[in-house]
């Protein structure tokens, strides 16, 4: 594979010995991702999850939640239709938006997959700790695109790439097998402008606010 899922310029391959996996770096949009060779099945993407303990059981996901929804969702001064895209087995994050919007849906492909969510428009729509996951990236963040409203905020929270590829070869983030695509704030950039989005702001490490433009 020698040309970025999200911009088309050239990759470079990278070989992580620890892990013993290729990953892809693209130097023009600086996007890194994990090889499809390597990338987990269904059945065991299904099982790292299950192992999550993300649900109100949780204090320390829930507070962690709370703070995201009260620093960057809530001050987007948006109260009407809410989803939460990829809202885990909980789903947390989905029960605390209800508090704060007309009305609040939610998908997730393994927990909730229940495909009416299609069929609406969002004022707001929330992906935590998602992104990382996606195969497909540009095709994911198009179908958030279409289902926003005009002016409707895409609100991210994913851990950013902020350091050289051989610090990347040592960072945590990379050791769970389902974590396949990598994001450098550039790669959001890029996104942002292809895909008709307002880059409104980002927290420097791993929230990021997109609006419909």
């Amino acid at each position: 594979m020698d040309k970025c899922p999200i911009c088309g310029g050239q990759v470079v391959e990278v070989y992580d010995a620890q892990l013993r996996i290729d990953f892809y770096h693209c130097k023009t949009c600086e996007f890194v991702y994990q090889s499809p060779n390597t990338h987990a099945s269904l059945e065991e993407e299904k099982a790292q999850y299950d192992h999550h303990q993300n649900s109100f059981e949780n204090i320390g996901y829930v507070n962690y939640l709370q703070k995201f929804l009260e620093g960057h969702v809530l001050p987007l001064d948006k109260n009407g239709v809410a989803l939460d895209y990829g809202s885990g087995p909980g789903p947390v994050l989905y029960e605390l938006m209800k508090d704060h919007f007309e009305e609040v849906l939610h998908y997730d492909p393994f927990y909730h997959p229940d495909p009416s969510y299609l069929s609406r428009k969002y004022d707001i729509i929330t992906s935590t700790e998602v992104v990382e996951h996606f195969k497909h990236p540009m095709e994911e963040f198009a179908k958030l695109r279409d289902l926003l409203k005009e002016d409707g905020y895409l609100v991210v929270m994913t851990n950013f790439r902020l350091m050289d590829i051989d610090e990347f070869l040592t960072w945590w983030y990379r050791r769970d097998q389902t974590h396949i695509s990598f994001y450098h704030p550039n790669t959001f950039a890029y996104m942002a402008s292809k895909l008709g989005f307002t880059l409104v702001s980002d927290n420097g490490k791993n929230v990021i606010i997109l609006k419909r433009a």
